[in-house]
C-alpha cells in the first residue's frame, strides 16, 4: 500500500515522501495528502481538517544544476494569518530554514558544497549525502505548485531500510515544535535511523477503527508509537474510552506480525496539575488494554515517564521544544531495549 509518488507526472523531477495522493486546485497546485481522501472523509470533523496537513511529508531530489525553485502554496487551517516553516535537510543534516507565509511562496535552494569533514560524522545506515529533503510544514495545507531547475528524483540514493510510524494528537502532529524537524516524531525517527510516517492528527486522534485498519495495512514500517487519550479525556467517559482503546488495539494487533507497537498514554498535562484523578484513570485504561492483548510485539510506555512538567508550554498540554527533544530521547531509550 506504500508507493512512491513523483512530480511532475510526465517528466518527473522530485519524489514525494509520505504523500499518498494529491488533490488538484487550478490556482494553488496539488494539495499533498498523507491520508487518502476517501479515508479522511470518514474521520471525525477535527481529524478531517488536520489530516490535510503535510506533517512528516518531504519533497526529495538530487541536485544536478546549481539551484532549484520550488513553488509552494501554503494555507493555514485558521483564518488568522500566520507564518510557518519548511526545512531543508541534506542527507541527515539540517541545512536551511524557509519561512512561509499564507499564499504562494517561492523557495530557492542552491546546491551546497559537500564538505569532506561530513564523512566522519555521518551516521551509518542513514540517508545518502546527496539526497536533498525539503521537509514540509506540519500545520496547514501544502500545495505543490511547481519545480523549476536541474534536479531529478533520487532513484539510486539510499535511505534507511527501516520505517517508523507515529499516531497521536497534536503533540505527535508537531504543535509547538519550532520547525518540522523539531517534532518528537521527526527526532525519534532520526535516533532510530528510520523513515518517518507521521499520522499525528491535532485534536482529532479519536481512535477510529478504520484508521487503525489503514495503518496496520501500510507497508514500509517496523516500529510504531501510538499516543492515546489527550484528545478525548475531557469529553469521553472512562467506559467509552476503554471500549475505543480495546477496539483500536485489537485492530492493530490483528495484522502486526513481527512489527513492534509501542503504546503511550498521556504525557503530564493540566489535568494532572489540577489533581483530577480522571487523567490517571485514562492512563490505567491504556496500560490495561496493552496487558490484555498479551502480545509480544505490543509494549506499553507510561506517558508521564516521557515528559517533565517543566518542559511543558504555557497551555500545559503541548511540550516546549525542550520537551519535544525529551520525549524523543526517552522514547528512544524505552524502545531500544526491545529491538
Amino acid at each position: 500500500m506504500m508507493t512512491t509518488m513523483l512530480f511532475p507526472l510526465k517528466e518527473a523531477k522530485v519524489e514525494l515522501h509520505h504523500v499518498t495522493e494529491w488533490v488538484e486546485d487550478e490556482i494553488k497546485g496539488l494539495r499533498l495528502c498523507r491520508i487518502p481522501e476517501k479515508l479522511r472523509l470518514t474521520l471525525n470533523e477535527i481529524a478531517q481538517r488536520n489530516a490535510q496537513s503535510a506533517a512528516g511529508s518531504e519533497i526529495r531530489f538530487r541536485m544536478i544544476g546549481e539551484r532549484v525553485e520550488v513553488g509552494l502554496w501554503w494555507e493555514p487551517h485558521l483564518e488568522t494569518p500566520i507564518t510557518t516553516m519548511a526545512a531543508l535537510v541534506i542527507g541527515s543534516l539540517q541545512a536551511e530554514i524557509f519561512y512561509l507565509h499564507t499564499g504562494y511562496n517561492k523557495i530557492v535552494i542552491k546546491k551546497y558544497e559537500r564538505r569532506p569533514e561530513i564523512e566522519g560524522i555521518h551516521p551509518q545506515n542513514s540517508y545518502d549525502r546527496e539526497l536533498y529533503r525539503l521537509v514540509l510544514p506540519y500545520q496547514g495545507k501544502v500545495y505543490l505548485s511547481s519545480v523549476e531547475g536541474e534536479v531529478e528524483p533520487p532513484y539510486s540514493l539510499s535511505v534507511p531500510g527501516k520505517g517508523y510510524l507515529a499516531y497521536g494528537s497534536s503533540i505527535t502532529h508537531g504543535a509547538s515544535a519550532w520547525s518540522p524537524t523539531g517534532t518528537y516524531a521527526f527526532r525519534l525517527a532520526q535516533l532510530l535511523g528510520s523513515e518517518l510516517r507521521n499520522f499525528g492528527l491535532a485534536g482529532g486522534a479519536k481512535l477510529e477503527p478504520q484508521l487503525a485498519d489503514y495503518l496496520i495495512e501500510l507497508e514500509g514500517w517496523d516500529i510504531a508509537t501510538i499516543e492515546l487519550g489527550i484528545n478525548v479525556v475531557y469529553d469521553w467517559t472512562a467506559e467509552v474510552f476503554r471500549q475505543a482503546v480495546n477496539i483500536f488495539l485489537e485492530r492493530l494487533a490483528a495484522g502486526l506480525g513481527e512489527r513492534k507497537l509501542f503504546v503511550t498514554d498521556m504525557f503530564w498535562f493540566a489535568m494532572d496539575a489540577a489533581g483530577d484523578p480522571k487523567s490517571d484513570l485514562f492512563r490505567d485504561i491504556v496500560q490495561q488494554a496493552v496487558l490484555k492483548r498479551n502480545h509480544p510485539g505490543i509494549i506499553g510506555i507510561p506517558g508521564r515517564d516521557l515528559l517533565d512538567p517543566e518542559n511543558q508550554t504555557h497551555d500545559l498540554v503541548h511540550p516546549s521544544q525542550a520537551g519535544m527533544e525529551q520525549i524523543a530521547q526517552r522514547l528512544y531509550s524505552a524502545i531500544s531495549v526491545h529491538l
